[in-house]
């Protein structure tokens, strides 16, 4: 066992403040709106802080550690292309502003009010069923986290039948998820906001702290050294030289650009936290927040996959490396080798105390997100599924009182609790991390950002649109599903109709034992696709019968006798809305922003330059590592002075919430649900 009693105190004591944080917020939840979306009233740092770490679970560590430690310093390089589209999306207020002025508490609730009571239905168990399956393996890779970080026992079986179990990951899986699960039950959404703002502020500090210390600890010529030792075709420094690097390569980046600008806000993994803000504008802010914290999130991740690289790679730390691998070459699996090889190798890096607080690190990145998940698919369900239906096959139907109504909510959050424990107990995953996500997201994803997209900026899409969009959509991401999970099968399959024949015995990967296109490249095709297919579907059924989306915005009513706008005018008022500084703008807003613009787009022209002169030029590694140690230092002090400005801005904000809700009025009907919609 790794663990002093130094680093147990630390762990315990984080998790009992946690606890009473969470059962604090007990006397504020008092109607289903406070339970869903925190009576809309968080502000910017509350809501960029909570929401960007409800995302950053354990398994999103593991996720990163495993591209880190493929691709290294290339896979960042190749983000970079990411930055403008992440900033321009934030500050904009794209999808965010114009669905927080919906007042919609589900993006269900929204469908609904765009397109139809059963479009919402069936979108909803559509999420519902994604969004489970996907959530299904963060406990499992959570929990092994954990078992292997912390040096716990990894051999002490117990058999039911043909099914062995490890007894020390059972206790641990389901310690974690009845934590997270009470702190969702406590609450709801505040309690889940709550927490995880206070983890997120931890995590940020913890990550400056230990960013600081590898710099200090391993040498540069250490690191530089391993890094060097990688095959040829697969560098770990040189972005020009990276094809071969397994999954990690531009083409995988590429696609995570555009379905990051695609599927804004499509994913409902933390949907209450999009209802929560206490304005649109704050909504916007809470954006350009999250992406500010982003910096401090992500380079100790990469710091900590190359220590672990070095350390196995670099024969100063043989000694280290002899643990290391002995603990790895006692896992049969080889996808959970791959998982917890950095996992294992931190374990030898950090010293007592520093040690226990990444513990609660691990433990914060795991609860923050297993309670916003639980919290938002629980919801889902019945918000946009059981409900709609109850209204659908029953139409004088009894409306629930808010206490029947939360009973309903939080019986549901314990269900997807109880399927993700028994998910994780039996279900091995058989790729990268990253890779099972893109799979399992196209189900919904694959189509859901045009619909969105559609639904929020453009009067022409409809009904129609949307629903054969979704049934394309799913049906490819069940094909894509079947073929990398059974591809023998499908290979025969292929092999009985006549012009595919040709096509897969003339394409040489189709001879592989696996299916020769990734996850990641069918979510891509399957989003084009259904863009196509949503857009023509609606413009030529619905070209005649325009939607009044301003009224759907709450804003003033449309003048129908007022001369029709031009392209151009359209186009205009919409980029005002988007980039323009109203009164609503503060000297922090304005200043953020400026910040957030400057050094985004100081990285980007680095990587623009950067890749035109290597593409042309023969860049030698030397140059590389300077420009990647210069990165390190830079980001490390940057993220030490936005760690300061948003803790002081959050609690500002945390207090802020606490005294709204004392003196908010509750009103009962506000409760997600849509009466005058039955199409």
């Amino acid at each position: 066992m790794f663990m002093h009693w130094v680093d147990w105190i630390i762990l315990f004591a984080f998790i009992a403040f946690i606890s009473f944080a969470a059962y604090y917020t007990k006397r504020f939840t008092r109607s289903v709106v406070d339970f869903l979306s925190a009576h809309r009233v968080a502000g910017k740092y509350l809501l960029g802080i909570g929401d960007d770490m409800a995302s950053f679970g354990a398994i999103t560590m593991v996720a990163m550690f495993e591209v880190y430690y493929k691709a290294g310093f290339t896979a960042i390089w190749w983000q970079n292309m990411i930055l403008p589209v992440t900033v321009i999306l934030a500050m904009t207020g794209f999808i965010q502003y114009r669905y927080r002025e919906t007042k919609a508490m589900t993006m269900g609730q929204f469908f609904e009010m765009r397109y139809s009571k059963k479009f919402r239905t069936f979108a909803g168990l559509l999420a519902f069923l994604a969004g489970i399956i996907n959530f299904a393996i963060f406990p499992s890779v959570g929990a092994r986290f954990f078992q292997y970080f912390m040096g716990l026992p990894t051999n002490m079986n117990i058999s039911f039948g043909s099914l062995e179990i490890d007894v020390v990951y059972l206790i641990l899986l389901f310690l974690l998820i009845a934590i997270s699960l009470a702190f969702t039950l406590v609450g709801g959404q505040i309690a889940v906001m709550v927490t995880d703002f206070i983890q997120g502020t931890f995590l940020n500090i913890v990550f400056v702290v230990i960013g600081f210390y590898i710099l200090f600890t391993f040498g540069w010529d250490q690191i530089s050294t391993a890094l060097l030792s990688a095959p040829e075709h697969a560098s770990l420094i040189n972005p020009m030289d990276a094809g071969d690097v397994d999954n990690f390569n531009i083409s995988f980046f590429l696609i995570m650009a555009f379905g990051f600008m695609y599927n804004f806000m499509a994913w409902q993994g933390g949907q209450g936290y999009y209802g929560a803000a206490r304005s649109p504008h704050e909504a916007r802010m809470g954006r350009v927040v999250s992406k500010l914290r982003a910096t401090t999130q992500n380079f100790p991740l990469v710091l900590l996959a190359l220590a672990a690289f070095t350390l196995l790679h670099n024969v100063d730390f043989s000694a280290q490396a002899a643990k290391v691998n002995e603990v790895l070459n006692s896992i049969g699996s080889e996808q959970l080798r791959s998982q917890v090889t950095v996992t294992v190798s931190i374990s030898q890096i950090l010293p007592i105390g520093l040690f226990g607080v990444f513990a609660a690190v691990i433990f914060s990145a795991f609860v923050a997100n297993h309670d916003t998940y639980l919290h938002s698919w629980g919801v889902i369900f019945i918000q946009d599924v059981l409900l709609p239906l109850r209204q659908i096959f029953k139409k004088d139907i009894k409306q629930l009182t808010p206490e029947e109504h939360m009973r309903w909510l939080r019986v549901s959050i314990i269900g997807v609790a109880v399927f993700i424990f028994v998910f994780s107990l039996l279900f091995e995953v058989k790729q990268d991390i990253l890779m099972y996500f893109a799979l399992t997201g196209s189900v919904f994803l694959g189509w859901a950002g045009s619909v969105i997209i559609g639904g929020l900026y453009w009067k022409y899409g409809n009904t129609k649109g949307a629903w054969v969009a979704a049934m394309v959509g799913v049906l490819l991401a069940l094909f894509g599903w079947f073929a990398i999970y059974q591809w023998e099968i499908t290979k025969e399959f292929l092999n009985s109709i006549g012009i595919l024949k040709t096509l897969v015995n003339t394409w040489p990967d189709f001879a592989g034992d696996k299916f020769p296109i990734n996850a990641q490249i069918l979510y891509f095709y399957t989003m084009l696709i259904t863009i196509t297919t949503y857009s023509s579907v609606s413009y030529l059924t619905g070209r005649k019968t325009p939607f009044d989306i301003e009224a759907m915005l709450n804003r003033k009513a449309i003048d129908k006798n007022r001369p029709k706008e031009k392209f151009i005018d359209i186009v205009r008022n919409n980029a005002k809305e988007m980039f323009g500084w109203d009164k609503e703008f503060s000297f922090v807003d304005k200043s953020m922003f400026v910040f957030s613009y400057g050094y985004i787009f100081i990285f980007f022209g680095i990587f623009l330059f950067g890749t035109i002169y290597a593409l042309n030029s023969d860049v030698i590694d030397s140059v590389w590592l300077s420009y990647w140690q210069f990165y390190l230092w830079f980001v490390v002090i940057l993220s030490a002075i936005i760690t300061i400005w948003l803790a002081i801005g959050g609690y500002r904000d945390l207090f802020e919430m606490f005294r709204r809700l004392k003196s908010a009025n509750r009103d009962e009907g506000d409760d997600g649900i849509v009466n005058n919609n039955e199409k």
